[in-house]
């Protein structure tokens, strides 16, 4: 049954706690998510902070990450992906990115699964990468098809010469490899596009032998104006990929298609903490995201207007008790005005939150599915 979550996960702070607090309360969560993890580049202040440390701080920087990861997940699987970093870059030591990275987790007892990138296959070293990694036993590659390769549906033929080279070089077994269909933001797209993008793009994939094909989307805006246009107010956002993934399933119950997501973030949003942000709280909900906004963190209250946020948040329909998880707890004690925090603490928050509802609602799904099934 694929009642696996795949969410795509920046490795940073407030993911990476949000992970931790799932990992120490609920185990059954975590078991039925393999995150797919990208590892975002070293630069700006937080490079020039690191070189300041150390001769080697890119491999320092990986290492924590690396640890980081291990802490949560040895001997557990967790797929990786490094398509934020230029293709030819190289630690001190002169090693890729991927193979360093991928490396040192092995070493610490994770059972990592490395991300092929469509996108990239052509550029020559990042082919030799992939062609000289050794992987465990039951670690496994998984490509993923991005916005290029989308594209290269419109062209079979070339996709599948280039999926036909990475199978071949690569050593892969299309039975055991899984595919990302990562269509990435949808805020624009209407739900009969992103349908079409995935029915498409998943008839053509098991046409070509691959089982386990993985759709992801984002449908949380890049700017919290374009969720909630009012200042100091909320609204519901859909979540289009997890009515894609249900309509697709309802339509194809016996379909090998899995759920993935970009959890509370856009794809491209950006880390840094702009000047004049406004506060809020992204919360999963069926179907949709319940968004409050606040106003800027300049204006009143600052980062305390969180605590009416919360307030707002326990007190709607939405709410699922402190009890449902720890972010939840943390909504309910800035609620009581026990806290406040800051932008990082709510990613984690959010995340932890939203990663239990959706792994409820993807099991839920998934168990409605096989008993109607059962029962015809």
């Amino acid at each position: 049954m694929n009642n696996q979550y795949y969410p795509i996960v920046r490795a940073k702070a407030g993911e990476m706690e949000a992970l931790t607090l799932l990992n120490k309360l609920d185990k059954a969560s975590l078991a039925r998510c393999t995150p797919i993890f990208e590892i975002t580049k070293l630069e700006g202040k937080s490079l020039e902070a690191a070189r300041n440390r150390s001769t080697t701080p890119f491999e320092d920087y990986l290492d924590a990450r690396a640890h980081n990861i291990a802490e949560i997940f040895r001997r557990k699987h967790v797929i990786l992906d490094v398509s934020q970093w230029p293709i030819g870059f190289c630690t001190e030591g002169g090693e890729q990115v991927l193979s360093y990275i991928c490396n040192s987790l092995k070493e610490l007892g994770v059972i990592v699964c490395p991300v092929i990138g469509y996108d990239r296959w052509e550029a020559v070293e990042y082919r030799e990468t992939i062609k000289s990694m050794v992987l465990s036993d039951s670690a496994f590659f998984c490509i993923r098809l991005d916005s290029l390769a989308i594209e290269d549906l419109g062209d079979p033929d070339h996709l599948d010469e280039i999926l036909e080279d990475m199978v071949l070089s690569a050593g892969l077994s299309e039975a055991k490899t899984p595919v990302l269909i990562d269509i990435g933001d949808v805020t624009k797209l209407p739900i009969q596009d992103v349908m079409e993008i995935v029915e498409t793009a998943y008839g053509h994939m098991k046409g070509l032998g691959f089982d386990c094909i993985i759709m992801s989307a984002s449908s949380i805006p890049d700017s919290i104006e374009k969720a909630v246009k009012e200042r100091d107010s909320s609204g519901l956002v859909q979540r289009k990929e997890m009515i894609v993934w249900k309509g697709f399933l309802s339509a194809n119950p016996t379909a090998s298609l899995y759920f993935s997501d970009y959890g509370v973030r856009n794809p491209r949003s950006s880390d840094t903490i702009a000047t004049h942000m406004n506060v809020k709280i992204r919360y999963t909900v069926n179907n949709a995201f319940f968004v409050v906004r606040g106003h800027s963190v300049q204006g009143e209250d600052g980062f305390a207007q969180s605590q009416k946020l919360s307030k707002f948040i326990v007190d709607s329909i939405h709410y699922r008790e402190s009890s449902f998880s720890w972010g939840d707890a943390m909504i309910k004690q800035c609620s009581l005005g026990k806290l406040v925090g800051n932008p990082t603490n709510w990613i984690a928050y959010d995340t932890n939150h939203h990663v239990k509802s959706v792994v409820g609602e993807i099991y839920e799904f998934t168990a409605q599915l096989a008993a109607v099934a059962a029962r015809a």
